[in-house]
């Protein structure tokens, strides 16, 4: 497999489409682009950039992407202006098979099956990439955006998969004020949708979850009241309670969202990924009115779940990272693993501070000059414990092997 990456400012969306075609493909000596991986954000003519993309690639380039708060190559981490950036890849030994479900938000599981039986069944698969909207309806200055929730999509699509199949990716975000999200898929500029792409053949992906998040006490709590992502009682008491008596000031309240800390559940490890974390984490979004309770940004932590404090800052992050890279690459090293591209999700949060895990995988990756395509978005999914889940304050790093 070739893999070359492109990043551009798209103020001629049309010309920055084909431009970014281009020298992705110039960069890895790609004659005929198999998979254009495309994104931009929201300040950009999504159509025209597809269109310029579509004009060099020719008809038989899958394309798909859409909406990043930023993008992350080699060389670039920019989120202003209209930035845009791709990823070319083609491989004589590798197949790729793209899938569309429209309508997300009116059924997220239906979705999900839709994508799983559109999917031809190959038992010779290694990855499962998957992008979806992440906003339902957009917000505004009278009325928060409104998310479409991912663990329904992922457990309908995921089910009638083979159990070993690796499902990573991200949920997109065009913006940090959460409005409306757009998505590329082959000829057609979509929203409200999900698309994946499978890959098969002579491949071996790395899959590193990473978000630095530590367990604030070594006490855990059981949810004892919730609603979907409101959750009122940890262990019978009122949650906003136990969480001042446990770190100690109020003053986290007054985050929207909450930036030192979240909810986390732990997973048993996988014994063969060494290199990844076995907490999900759940970004605690602000609270209700009266102190009722906390408002999650997923909704899949129900009653009687054991939950921990989490606890993150930038060191944290930064090490965590500088840790799980060590060991990825040593084990990538063992088992004579060649890595051929990159591709990273990180968390359009995490834009508001250092940047310090992006930009250290960006020195990282390019030292080891391995093409690197990143986006920031709302969610990160990756294959934590038995399954793949989505993440909330996260990312997550891909790296494609032969």
């Amino acid at each position: 497999m070739q893999a070359g990456v492109a990043y551009c400012d798209a103020k001629v969306p049309f010309a920055a489409g084909f431009q970014l075609a281009r020298d992705a493909a110039t960069q890895a000596n790609i004659a005929e682009i198999a998979v254009l991986l495309l994104f931009c954000n929201a300040a950009t003519d999504y159509q025209r950039l597809l269109d310029g993309a579509r004009q060099y690639c020719g008809g038989n380039t899958i394309i798909i992407g859409g909406s990043a708060v930023g993008v992350i190559t080699n060389n670039h981490l920019v989120s202003g202006g209209q930035a845009a950036a791709a990823m070319a890849l083609a491989a004589t030994d590798v197949d790729f098979f793209p899938a569309l479900a429209e309508q997300l938000s009116r059924d997220p599981s239906a979705a999900g099956a839709s994508l799983a039986e559109q999917l031809a069944p190959n038992n010779n698969a290694k990855l499962l990439l998957l992008f979806y909207d992440s906003i339902r309806y957009a917000g505004n200055a009278q009325q928060p955006a409104i998310l479409n929730p991912s663990p329904p999509l992922l457990k309908a699509l995921r089910k009638p998969l083979p159990a070993k199949l690796p499902i990573a990716g991200a949920g997109l975000l065009a913006d940090l004020v959460f409005g409306p999200t757009k998505q590329f898929f082959q000829r057609q500029l979509t929203e409200n949708a999900a698309l994946a792409l499978q890959f098969s053949g002579n491949l071996r992906p790395y899959i590193v979850a990473m978000h630095g998040c530590e367990p604030f006490t070594s006490r855990s709590f059981t949810i004892t009241r919730s609603f979907g992502q409101f959750i009122y009682e940890l262990d019978k008491q009122p949650v906003c309670a136990v969480l001042d008596q446990v770190i100690g000031t109020r003053s986290w309240r007054n985050q929207k969202p909450v930036l030192d800390f979240a909810l986390g559940v732990k997973y048993p490890e996988q014994t063969h990924n060494l290199y990844s974390t076995s907490y999900v984490t759940r970004l605690i979004n602000g609270v209700l009115p009266n102190d009722e309770g906390i408002i999650l940004f997923e909704p899949d932590l129900a009653e009687g779940t054991t939950v921990h404090l989490m606890q993150r800052n930038s060191q944290s992050i930064q090490a965590a990272a500088t840790n799980q890279l060590t060991a990825l690459f040593t084990q990538m090293r063992a088992e004579q693993s060649k890595p051929v591209a990159a591709l990273y999700f990180d968390c359009a949060g995490r834009m508001t501070g250092s940047k310090a895990e992006a930009v250290l995988i960006q020195q990282q990756l390019t030292a080891a000059q391995i093409p690197m395509l990143g986006i920031y978005c709302g969610v990160e999914i990756a294959p934590i414990g038995l399954h793949s889940r989505s993440l909330d304050w996260s990312a997550v790093l891909i790296l494609l092997c032969r």
